[in-house]
Parts: C-alpha cells; structure tokens; sequence
C-alpha cells in the first residue's frame, strides 16, 4: 500500500516537472528582461555596499551592478511577447521636457516665482518710507499766486486821535478811517519757508525705526528665497522619488502577469488548484492599484514642483537623478551653532528689538516741545487806485502741547510693551530655531540609518525571489510561495527607493533649517 502511494507521488511530480520544462522552453516563466539588469540584480539606484564613515553622514552615488554571484535563471522572453504596458503608459514613464539640475531648478525659481516678487516690492517700500522719515529733517519751501478783487466801506462813529481825521476800529485790531471806500482788484504773490529746527530726537526716532525696517525686509527676503529654494529641492526629490516608486510598481505589475500566466496554464492542465489561480488574480489586481498610485504621486509631485518653481501648467521638465549625493559630516552641537550665525530669524528679531526701542524714544520726544523757524515774503499789487505792498516776515516759533488727554502717556506705554513683545518672540524664535536643527538633525540620521537597514533587505529579497524561481522551474516551489517572494522584493525595493530619497531630503531641510540653503546672492555667485 505504501509503496502504491509513494509510486503514485512519484509519477505526479513527474508530471509537473515535464509540464514546468515544457513551459519553460515555451518562454512562459521566464523572468522579465526588464526586472534583472546584467547582474541578475534589481534595476535600482542602489548605493555602494560600504556603511557610511560614523563622522559623515552621506548617500553614495549610484554604482555599476556587481559581478553575479548566482546562478543563472533561464532564458527571459522576447520584448514583444513580454512587455504588455501600454504605449502610451510607457511614454509617461518620464515626463517630456528638457532635463532641468536641481541647482538649475532652483535658479529657475528665483526667477519665476511671483512670492519672491512680492517680498523684493516690500524692500522698494520700506526704502520709501525710509525717504519720508528722512523728509522732516529738510525745509519745506511753498509758493501761492492769487488773483481777485475786494470793496472796503468804512463808516461809523469815528474815533478822534488829535488833530488827524477820525478813525474806527475793527475787532481784530485794524484801525481804518472813516469815510473810506475802496472797490478794486489785486494780485498777491507769496513765499513761504518752514524749517523743523528741533523736535528732540522723535524725527530722528522715525529715521531709525525706517532704516531698520529696510534692513528687516532684506533678511525676510533672503529667508523667503531660502523658503523657496528648499521647496523646490523637496519637490524634487518628491518627483524622483515618485517617478522611481512608479518604476519598481510596473515592474511588480509585470511580475504578477508572468505568475498569473503560469498558475493559469497550471490550471488547466489540473497541476493546481483554481484558488492559486484567483490568488495571482488578486496579486496583479494590488499591483496594478498601486500603479496607479504611483501614477497619481508622479502627477501630484510634478504639479508641486511646478508650483513651487513658478511654471504655467503647460511646461514641463525632465528631472535629473543626481549622480552624487551630497555629504554632511557637522555633528548635532556644530549645526546649532551654525544655526546662530546663519538663520536670518536672529537677525529679524534683532532688528524688530531695535525698531520697538526706537519707538520708546519717539514716545518720549512726544513730551518735549517743538521749535519751528520760517520766514514769508508777500507781495501785493492793488490795480485801484493803483499801488504795492510788500511785506517780509521770519520767525522762531515754540510749540509745546501739555496736555492731550493722557495720549502720549498711552503712546509711552504702548512703546515699552512692543520692546518687551519683541524681546519675548526673540527668545521663542531661539527656541524654535533650536528645536528645528534637532528635529532635522535626527531625522537626517534616522534616513541615514533607514538606508544601511534597507540595503541588506533588497538583496535578501533578490535572492529569495532567485532560488523560489529555480524551485518553481524544478517543481519544487507552489505560486503561493513565487507571489510572496515577488511581494516581499517589490517591498524591500520600494523602502530602499524611500529611505534614499528619505536622506536626500532630510540633508534639504537640515540646511534650511541651518539657514546654509541658497539664496539669490549665492546663485548669482555661482
């Protein structure tokens, strides 16, 4: 009886075998060209095997597959017969446009984006009101020109002053003769002259609080170029690691078609059952959902990138993998330090301390008085009876307000308080500078780290993916065991592709939050 059984499990896996060579020889398991590069490895941007030095943190530049080591699988397909993406799909593999360099990227934005303008236009009005703070400080010097006429009729009790005729006097003091009566018309010319001679330091106050402001709106600026120029390097990274992500999901998608194929043709030959067959089913059904993720990820990053460049969604580029990748050796102590000296933030916080104080000392001019010069010529020509006046008059005047209400006292008040409010948002803007370098600063190492933990996985997984494949030609592999092999590797290759563009954006915000990422004075020096 036992020896029925086992004659019977014998003849069965000899069935299989033939069926598997048969299938083989047809092309029908063959493995994908387009899956293995010349090595037999996974089509990456893999990184060299050499762990990073523990005193610099870097991402090495991509390397030429190595020798293969294993065995050889057979045979692959013809690319007609295997390759079943569309054509369109495959002209959206990489987006049409010229190849733009990050650096190139960057500049462009400096140039196209409409945010930059608007902080580069606050610099042209701060230096405006720069010029009226200094306006005070000159004269002011008007003419006027009139031309009309005037009737004067004098009457009333007059008032007598000895022997000359009677006189009245009107309110304001002008005393006229009786009798008198003028209709005639007049030119009057006149020049004036105004000089603010001291106001006790509030105009220099103003002048102050303005040239600071421009200093100011100078350091936003720069930060806002910096703001740019790392959004447009995380967009860049976003879009390379968009386009490599939906790279590994065709290739998956391709896998699962090749496992599909074979559990079919199994199936009907009655080797396996229906249910590995609807298993490859659902396999290529979430391989195919999540190309269409990836798809809709390349989509999203481009149009981010567009956006923080400042393109029309009409153009387009073709991004540029970097060959290298940048080093960064400052410890965690080194980029605190950096941060002090290059963040624009302490600089504005600065200048805002300086503006409020200024602001003190204006308050306090308010109580001191003002002493005001000025001169005017007037020139009057009368055409009937016809005659001219001219009069030149110059004077110092002293104006002194004592009392307003209590709005100066409110003013002094509401200065002090602006010079405590800045003095406190320094110190927060310190601790959240602080707090951001850490926050990048772990980040960048956890990234690091990421990419020395996913290398060891990707060639596991190539390697499973291998010897599950040469079991499956020999009959001793089930679908079940190719699909989870083909899963694992589409898993290991996507997190390597994420910890690697993980680093590469970790080293961009670690530098913007330094305050070391380019600005306009940098790229133009380029």
């Amino acid at each position: 009886m036992y020896r029925c059984k086992s004659y019977g499990l014998l003849r069965l896996q000899c069935q299989f075998a033939f069926i598997i060579a048969a299938m083989i020889v047809a092309g029908c398991v063959a493995p994908r060209a387009e899956l293995l590069d010349g090595s037999g490895g996974p089509v990456l941007s893999g990184a060299k095997d050499s762990a990073p030095d523990a005193s610099a943190i870097h991402r090495p530049a991509a390397q030429p597959p190595g020798e293969n080591r294993s065995e050889a699988l057979p045979a692959p397909r013809p690319p007609e017969q295997s390759n079943r993406i569309a054509p369109a799909e495959e002209m959206q593999m990489e987006p049409a446009g010229q190849p733009l360099a990050l650096q190139d990227a960057i500049g462009l934005a400096f140039q196209r984006q409409p945010r930059l303008r608007v902080y580069l236009e606050s610099i042209q009005q701060a230096a405006g009101r720069s010029d009226l703070a200094f306006a005070p400080f000159l004269p002011t010097l008007g003419t006027s020109y009139s031309v009309g006429g005037f009737g004067l009729n004098v009457g009333g009790t007059p008032l007598p002053v000895g022997p000359l005729p009677g006189f009245t006097v009107l309110p304001p003091g002008f005393a006229l003769p009786v009798g008198l009566n003028i209709n005639t018309g007049y030119e009057l010319a006149e020049l004036r002259l105004q000089w603010l001679i001291c106001d006790f330091g509030r105009r220099m106050g103003l002048y102050n609080a303005s040239r600071l402001a421009v200093d100011l709106h100078q350091l936003q600026t720069d930060r806002a170029f910096q703001t740019v120029a790392n959004e447009v390097e995380v967009g860049y990274y976003n879009v390379l690691r968009a386009q490599a992500l939906l790279r590994v999901a065709r290739e998956s998608v391709l896998r699962d078609q090749d496992e599909l194929e074979v559990a079919e043709k199994l199936a009907k030959g009655g080797v396996i059952e229906r249910e590995k067959v609807l298993r490859a089913q659902v396999k290529l059904a979430e391989s195919n959902r999540l190309r269409d993720i990836s798809e809709e990820a390349v989509g999203v990053a481009l149009a981010a990138l567009n956006l923080a460049i400042g393109l029309q969604p009409d153009e387009s580029y073709q991004m540029i993998e970097p060959t290298d990748h940048p080093e960064f050796s400052l410890s965690l102590p080194d980029c605190l330090q950096m941060a002090i000296s290059q963040r624009r933030e302490f600089e504005v916080a600065q200048r805002t301390i300086q503006i409020a104080q200024e602001g003190t000392r204006v308050a306090k001019a308010d109580f001191a008085p003002r002493i005001v010069g000025g001169g005017e010529l007037l020139d009057l020509q009368q055409s009937s009876p016809r005659g001219h006046a001219d009069v030149a008059l110059g004077f110092i005047k002293l104006e002194w307000n004592f009392y307003e209400g209590g709005k100066k006292i409110a003013e002094r008040r509401i200065a002090d308080s602006k010079v405590r409010e800045a003095m406190a948002q320094a110190e927060s803007i310190a601790d959240t500078i602080a707090f951001q370098v850490n926050e990048s600063y772990r980040r960048l190492t956890t990234a690091r780290r990421g990419i020395e933990r996913a290398r060891p996985a990707v060639e596991q997984a190539t390697e499973n993916y291998r010897l599950v494949r040469a079991r499956a030609a020999s009959g001793d592999a089930t679908p079940s065991e190719i699909t989870d092999a083909e899963a694992a590797l589409t898993r290991a290759q996507q997190n390597l592709l994420n910890s690697n563009y993980d680093y590469l954006s970790a080293i961009a915000k670690l530098e913007y939050a330094i305050g070391t990422t380019p600005t306009a004075a940098s790229v133009a020096r380029r």
